[in-house]
Parts: C-alpha cells; structure tokens; sequence
C-alpha cells in the first residue's frame, strides 16, 4: 500500500535544510573574522614597512598611500642586522638538524623498545620544557661562562638544541607508535637489518612528522629572544635581538621596526610554503590513527 508524506513533511525538509545552510554561513562567517583577527596584524606591520618614516603612524592611518622600499634600503645598509640575520639562519637551521639527529632516533627507541623506568625517562624530558625560561636563564648564564660558552655560536646551539628536544621526542613518539609494527617485520623478512628498516621504511612512512616538528623546533628557535638577551653580546647575536634594537629609551623607529619584523617573518613563511605538504599531513596524523 503505498504512503504519501504528510503536507507537514516538506515544510520541516525545507526547515532542516534552511538550518544547515545558516549553520554553514555561520561556520564561514566566523572562520572569516577570524583570519581577518589573525592576519590584520601581519598586515599592519607590512603596510607600516611599506610606508615613508613620517607617515609609519600617522592618525588616523593612511589606508591608500604610496609604497616605498625605503625602510628595507636603510635596514640592508645596517651591517649589524645582516651579521645577525646570518647567524640566525646558521645557529637556528644548525640546531634543527642537529635535534633531529638525536630526537629522531631516540623516539624511536622509546616507542619500540621496553626501556627502564621509560615513563620516567619521557617525564624527565618533559620537564626540561615544563620549567618558564626565566627561571634557568641564569643558572645556563653561570654554566656558559664557566665553559666558555657565552656569546659563541655552539652555545647559542646548544640552547636552541636543549629547548626543542623534548617536543622532537614526543611529538615523533607518538608518530612512531602510529606506525604498525609489521612494515618492519615485513622488511625483516626481506633480508633488512633493524638499522635498514628502520632508515628505509621507518623514516620515509615518518617523514610528515620529522618535517612537523622540523617547523616547530625551526620557529621556536627563531622567535626566541631571552637567552639571546642573557647569553650573547656581539658575536653571536641573533635577529630577534637586532629587531629588539629598534625600540629605543625615548624614541621607536616604527618603520625600521616595521621592515625589521617582516624580514624576520619571512624565512618562517617561506619553509612553511616550502613543506606546508607534510606539515598538514604530520599535525592531522593523530586525528587519521584514532578514526
């Protein structure tokens, strides 16, 4: 026998259908002024490097105004912001690849191995990143002094190394123990050794996590400013220093400033473009393990 739909059932189609479509626009709209938050700073500071000295901070703004290169020309000219420029570039993307290089393996170990007291292990080194840095940027200030260490390149290594390796260890932890298991059974009985296995299907089926934590250990070593204030004078001094530089006692060069910054922010948007791939893939590989 057949039904026919009561006059009430298209109205409450149309009813849900309505919701979800205000539902969608709601999502989008919130999501719009959302980025809007998060981008207009960025925004604003590239806009006020693009701007004349006398115009940085005019009020009210100049929404429309005339670019000019002139901040960059004058910050180019300035050899103590290229000198640190470069040992950013060489102490941070040094102590990346060296934090892999023990981070990596050592993960590794712990998600495979049944290690003593390995709970106590990975609290442990939790903690060397549960303590603020203000509480041990001296005692590091005492031990660098004491080996030589203060305002040396290898220092400023060591500290962005000692900073980063307990996010390397956990973050590539929890990649590893997404991995089955049998892929290395698998290359085991193929004849691979646990090193050959480990560096020929390990490490590529892991390469989205090595290139997420790469990032991480990358902007967290680059943005760091207070063991760079304590632990450098001259010849190690880092960007975010010579940024720091622009805010003087009783007067702001907001347009130097302004360049400064947007010179800083750009070798971190350029290796997030250049691996974003792996990156997307890495930080939602939690989320694809658990469905």
């Amino acid at each position: 026998m057949a039904t026919t739909d009561s006059p009430k059932e298209p109205e409450r189609r149309m009813s849900k259908t309505n919701r979800e479509r205000l539902v969608s626009v709601g999502r989008h709209a919130a999501l719009l002024a959302w980025s809007f938050v998060v981008l207009f700073p960025l925004y604003w500071v590239v806009s006020m490097s693009l701007k004349p000295p006398s115009e940085a901070i005019s009020l009210p703004p100049d929404w429309i105004f005339l670019p000019t290169v002139y901040n960059y020309m004058q910050l180019l000219q300035q050899s103590s912001f290229i000198a640190a420029f470069a040992n950013s570039v060489f102490m941070v993307s040094t102590s990346v690849i060296l934090v892999l290089l023990i981070g990596v393996p050592a993960a590794y170990v712990l998600s495979r191995y049944d290690i003593p007291k390995q709970r106590d292990v990975l609290v442990w080194i939790l903690s060397s990143r549960m303590l603020p840095p203000v509480a041990v940027v001296i005692p590091f200030f005492v031990i660098f002094r004491a080996l030589n260490l203060y305002d040396t390149r290898i220092g400023m290594i060591f500290m962005y190394i000692t900073i980063n390796i307990s996010v390397v260890v956990w973050v590539m932890k929890a990649f590893f123990d997404g991995i089955p298991e049998t892929l290395e059974e698998a290359a085991r009985v193929d004849g691979a050794t646990q090193f050959q296995a480990f560096r020929k299907v390990i490490l590529p089926a892991a390469k989205p996590g090595i290139f997420s934590v790469a990032i991480i250990s990358f902007i967290f070593a680059w943005i760091e400013l207070l063991f760079s204030l304590v632990l450098t004078n001259n010849n190690a001094t880092t960007v975010t220093m010579q940024v720091y530089q622009f805010i003087g006692v009783r007067q702001i060069e907001w347009g130097m400033l302004a360049a400064a910054t947007t010179a800083t922010i750009l070798p971190v948007v350029v290796f997030v473009i250049a691996v974003n791939k792996y990156l997307a893939a890495g930080l939602s590989f939690g989320v694809v393990v658990k469905e």
